[in-house]
């Protein structure tokens, strides 16, 4: 035996100091415990300490009590329930009060373990059995062995039912105990027949069922990666796991099973795995190796082969993480889609990123680059690609729209709306602003049809500032109208329209838009009603105050002179002689002023774009580059925040300067009669398609 444990920690890598090893002892005290051939019990010396204990006068001296009892509660078979009154003292909404039940779990728990029982090793050769059982309250469970000729029993566990569990039927709860009690000693269960010991009937065909459904079907796929037989004990029989299930130990366990479907990996018995895992080139040299059969070991595990171990045949690896599994079964490539399924695609692992994904796989398997691969899968995942954002800044540089040099040389046009009518049936605002003066024309409009977006166009624009040379707007059907373009036509005007879902584009007017909607709230009336009433004024207001950025207001620009109001007439000035009194003066100066102008808004410009690059990546893609295309959908009836945002994927047909590309839905071929039209998109609403 020394040879063989000295052999396991030559193989793990271990070292060992020799002044705190000790050999040929009949026993050893270890971690509180004395550890003998006969079993495993409490150390006296520290239970001394609990028998010394003196009688607690405050809510913090019990929670040591109990947190200095709960080190050995293994061993004190209905702890739970012994421990209960002192327990109810410690909750926050309870007053301090030490009575009689008190003082009698305080003496009981004293003296039960003053006198332990010896809990015994586990011997995988030996007849194992599990008793358990389920109260309306708790699950319990007993592991024990025959071992030469007397039962001795291994662990005790028990745990409280979680509030939806309490409502199961008698027989799923006595089936949760048989689930539950296997995962909990399933380190010394895996790979050995046993038997499971229970005093309700009904289980014992849990196994052998042939069309199991619901929860009770998931549960017989947990069974059936255990070699294990379900035998039935009567009540008076079974008084062991029946008492532990009335004094449960542990809480519930948070998010325990439901009714919701759930996948599981498909049970794989230990037989099946260690050939599964002979089957894998990589795996099967680390195992060749173990077992002193010699032969290559590929790199990327050569490195790591003192971690590997052999447990009744199947490979393990040493768990270096701060998971409470000391060993991380080793999986061939022939299970790792079903891993990746459980542990990424399934509802109870919800489709997390790369780091949660990771870290939930890390807790129990390990394969040869499996950060890598894990990588690859969250990233080419289809339904995350459809739903989630880009974990990066979004892409696009700024790039702003030059000043023009003359007045209403470039204008943007929109429409604000729609509002409640007003008393004289008005629901729009037509709005128009200058780019280099930001002078804004305003009009409100009973609808936002072509017909009266063109006529505004012909009143307030070309018969007051002349033809312009280029028309900014969005897609809206108005503006892109067969009327309103035959106008444009007729007046040479180009038509810059932005690209869909990016308003940014007409970013000037997107803000004249803001700022008018926040003048005329502070006039308009209870009712809504009087909102058009008030347009022309706060028009007025907006074109007469000065600008930040060109330091000018927008009639001073247009008009080469400031404006004179009704308190200029109202109040009396002295008159200021600028020398400007000749027209060819008025008119330098007016010039002068929009240079400047022009300057200070390109001066802006560069200090905006530099900002707003630092949060930006520039991101180009290439023709033929498969790409997802974000697009906002509205459903009636459906929650916005639920639907997918990204659909696709979508080719790259052309690229259109630095920002925009048009893109065809993938598989189209050019040929086809009735190809669709390409769509051109701004790229902040592409992100690369991923293929699994």
């Amino acid at each position: 035996r020394l040879r063989s444990v000295l052999q396991a920690i030559k193989t793990a890598g271990l070292t060992l100091k020799p002044s705190k090893c000790r050999f040929a002892y009949g026993e050893l005290k270890f971690l509180g415990h004395v550890v003998s051939a006969q079993g495993v019990s409490p150390d006296p010396a520290k239970t001394s300490a609990v028998a010394e204990f003196p009688k607690p006068s405050d809510k913090k001296a019990v929670r040591r009590f109990l947190g200095l009892c709960a080190y050995y509660r293994r061993f004190v078979r209905d702890f739970a329930q012994i421990s209960a009154p002192l327990t109810h003292l410690t909750r926050d909404d309870v007053q301090f009060h030490w009575g009689k039940e008190q003082e009698q779990a305080f003496d009981e728990l004293k003296r039960r373990l003053r006198s332990p029982p010896i809990l015994g090793h586990f011997d995988q050769s030996a007849d194992t059995e599990i008793h358990t059982d389920a109260s309306n309250t708790g699950l319990g469970a007993v592991l024990v062995q025959r071992q030469e000729g007397a039962e001795r029993v291994i662990a005790y566990a028990s745990r409280a039912l979680s509030k939806a569990e309490q409502n199961y039927s008698t027989t799923d709860k006595e089936c949760l105990a048989v689930v539950w009690a296997i995962t909990k000693f399933r380190p010394y269960l895996y790979g050995i027949p046993f038997r499971v010991v229970t005093d309700h009937h009904a289980l014992c065909w849990l196994a052998n069922l042939k069309d199991p459904s619901g929860r009770l079907a998931r549960w017989s796929l947990r069974l059936q990666e255990f070699d294990v037989t379900i035998v039935h004990k009567s009540g008076r029989k079974h008084n062991d796991a029946d008492c532990l299930s009335r004094a449960p130990v542990e809480p519930p366990i948070s998010g325990a099973d439901d009714d919701d479907d759930t996948r599981f990996l498909g049970a794989v018995n230990a037989t099946d795995m260690r050939a599964l895992q002979r089957d894998d080139t990589e795996l099967r040299s680390v195992i060749d190796h173990l077992e002193g059969r010699g032969g290559s070991v590929p790199r990327v595990l050569s490195r790591d082969l003192p971690s590997f171990v052999l447990r009744r045949g199947v490979l393990f690896r040493k768990n270096f993480g701060t998971s409470e599994n000391p060993w991380l079964l080793g999986v061939p490539a022939s299970l790792r889609e079903e891993i990746f399924q459980a542990c990424h695609d399934d509802p109870t692992a919800g489709h997390l990123g790369y780091s949660r994904t990771l870290a939930r796989i890390r807790d129990k398997y390990y394969w040869p680059k499996l950060p890598k691969t894990v990588h690859l899968y969250t990233r080419s995942c289809h339904e995350c690609q459809r739903r989630k954002k880009a974990p990066t800044r979004p892409a696009g540089f700024l790039q702003p729209i030059s000043a023009p040099t003359t007045p209403f040389q470039q204008i943007g046009m929109d429409l604000l709306g729609p509002f409640p009518p007003s008393t004289t049936g008005n629901r729009w605002i037509i709005v128009a602003t200058d780019y280099l003066t930001r002078y804004a024309e305003t009009k409100a409009l009973p609808s936002g049809t072509a017909v009266e977006v063109a006529k505004f166009f012909v009143e307030s624009i070309l018969l007051r500032h002349g033809a312009p040379e280029v028309l900014i707007t969005d897609r809206g059907s108005s503006f892109l109208a067969q009327l309103t373009q035959e106008i444009l036509r007729l007046s040479h005007t180009s038509h810059r329209r932005t690209t869909a879902y990016h308003p940014q584009t007409n970013g000037l007017t997107e803000r004249l838009n803001k700022t008018i909607a926040d003048m005329i709230s502070m006039y308009v009336d209870v009712e809504h009603k009087t909102w058009d009433e008030v347009l022309p004024y706060i028009t007025f207001a907006y074109n007469t105050a000065a600008q930040e950025t060109t330091g000018f207001t927008p009639f001073e620009l247009v008009h080469g002179r400031k404006v004179t109001t009704m308190l200029d007439a109202m109040l009396p000035h002295e008159p200021v002689d600028d020398g400007c009194d000749d027209a060819h003066a008025v008119s330098q100066r007016a010039e002068e002023a929009r240079q400047l102008a022009r300057l200070r808004i390109h001066d802006q410009q560069r200090v905006d774009a530099r900002r707003y690059n630092l949060r930006r990546r520039d991101v180009h893609f290439q023709p033929g580059d498969r790409v997802w295309v974000w697009t906002p959908i509205r459903r009636r009836g459906l929650s916005e925040k639920l639907l997918k945002r990204y659909f696709g994927p979508y080719k790259i047909i052309r690229r259109l300067g630095d920002l925009n590309y048009e893109v065809l839905p993938d598989g189209t071929r050019p040929s086809a009669r009735r190809q669709p039209r390409p769509e051109v998109v701004h790229v902040v609403r592409l992100k690369p398609y991923y293929e699994r």
